[in-house]
């Protein structure tokens, strides 16, 4: 009996521990099977293409295939869901890939072999960039909002939802003075326009807070600054 009461005891204790560790994979944009899947590609990339070694990128079919079908199970964390259907889609596209791997490999066709190993890497890159944020200062604003928008408003938790609005001001401030990549230069303009007006619908949430538990007022604030980050994430689409 003591034994039971032990473990449950041991059970309870871990509970807040197990779910914070599964809070911290939620707002985690990593999808480990994608990021394994570099130690496949960096060697068809780096090795078999760039020296144009036909015997060893047949050598790795079976690495390709397997890296793909863990691909192929992986389960977005939490805040990737809305980008579920363009990672479906693009997880469609490299199966194509994978499969022309395979079947050049095959026929030993040294030419297509090559192509498929290039475009192989070309559609895992498309996808890294697809679940990647842009700038860490994004992904930071977004770990905070997810956590609003999906669990502290929907359970009516006003204490959380306050501290996390202060908690996105100064968020929303980082990325106001963060810097896009010389790659992205072209979206400056909008992204400038953007972070702006996103800066003004988190202030608005820290006014509509601080007045109170007005279940209506908060819940719409929060919708605001959910629709505006959103426009700043499709600027990057």
């Amino acid at each position: 009996m003591k034994k039971y009461f032990s473990l449950m005891l041991l059970f309870v204790l871990a509970l807040p521990v197990w779910g914070q560790q599964n809070k911290n994979h939620e707002v985690s944009s990593d999808v480990k099977e994608l990021t394994a899947y570099h130690d496949v590609i960096y060697p068809i990339w780096h090795t078999g293409w760039q020296q144009k070694d036909i015997k060893f990128l047949s050598s790795l079919v079976g690495d390709v295939e397997q890296g793909y079908k863990k691909i192929e199970k992986a389960v977005l964390p939490g805040i990737l869901r809305e980008k579920k259907a363009k990672w479906e889609d693009g997880v469609k596209k490299l199966g194509v890939c994978v499969d022309m791997y395979k079947v050049a490999a095959s026929k030993s066709d040294s030419v297509s072999l090559l192509n498929a190993a290039e475009k192989l890497h070309s559609q895992y890159e498309a996808m890294v960039r697809q679940i990647r944020p842009v700038l860490k200062e994004v992904e930071e604003f977004h770990q905070v909002l997810y956590m609003v928008y999906h669990y502290y408003v929907p359970k009516d938790e006003f204490e959380k939802t306050k501290e996390a609005a202060a908690k996105l001001k100064v968020k929303a401030e980082a990325i106001e003075k963060a810097k896009l990549p010389e790659r992205l230069k072209s979206k400056e303009e909008s992204f400038n326009k953007i972070r702006i007006n996103l800066t003004a619908v988190v202030d608005k949430l820290n006014q509509v807070v601080k007045t109170g538990n007005n279940k209506k007022a908060v819940d719409q604030a929060v919708d605001g600054v959910h629709a505006k980050y959103q426009e700043l994430e499709k600027i990057f689409d």
